[in-house]
């Protein structure tokens, strides 16, 4: 189960990954209405991506059902993948805070994971979270410090190893305006929509083969 924040931040290049070991794929497009699963049905999850901030309930009361889903699969032993905005709800399910991070991150950057691999990656984040006291760190950039953990049979990342080409076009048309303020911000970790696209042709497969391996 996919569950989707918003249209344009989709399975990217986890969905071949899954077709192509006959997985029953079913979209969770919250934003459209969709229920949330009941965990008992469910073998995996991936929660995706989203302009939201996890502290929204109020506004979307789906996150808090989303996050007693993610107790419930943890306490099922099942596995579970947060990306972005979904590792923010990982991580706030189980305690831990949520905040503005010091820098906005935005293009492609490297990220360091604890056994010493550094790949550039592709970012898109404003806010950050605290390691949930049951994790371990994942990896960190320079830019924030806390860029994934991973505990049990669930794994949380700040940043998108799924990343297509299509993917990457769709975020950059639906979030111009965050990006022209972002830039016009003078931030350090900030990249115009040309070097992110220029960076993306080279940088793409490399982050789609990490992926595959952490879910193998």
């Amino acid at each position: 189960y996919i569950f989707q924040h918003v249209e344009f931040e989709g399975p990217g290049a986890i969905l071949p990954y899954l077709e192509s070991r006959n997985f029953r794929i079913h979209l969770v497009k919250l934003y459209a209405g969709d229920a949330i699963p009941s965990s008992a049905n469910v073998d995996f999850a991936v929660l995706m991506g989203g302009p939201m901030s996890a502290l929204d309930e109020a506004k979307y009361p789906y996150l808090a059902l989303e996050k007693r889903f993610c107790r419930e699969m943890f306490a099922l032993k099942k596995p579970l993948l947060g990306i972005c905005l979904g590792a923010q709800i990982i991580a706030n399910a189980f305690g831990a805070s949520i905040r503005k991070n010091p820098e906005k991150e935005i293009g492609w950057f490297p990220v360091t994971f604890e056994n010493g691999l550094s790949i550039d990656v592709f970012h898109w984040h404003g806010e950050t979270f605290d390691i949930p006291e049951l994790a371990t760190p994942l990896a960190y950039s320079a830019a924030c410090k806390n860029q994934g953990f991973r505990f049990g049979r669930i794994v949380g990342l700040q940043f998108h190893l799924e990343t297509t080409k299509e993917s990457m076009s769709k975020i950059l048309e639906n979030c111009s305006e965050e990006l022209e303020t972002a830039l016009s911000l003078h931030g350090a970790f900030v990249q115009t929509k040309q070097k992110i696209l220029e960076q993306g042709k080279d940088l793409i497969p490399q982050a789609n083969a990490v992926l595959v391996e952490l879910l193998d």
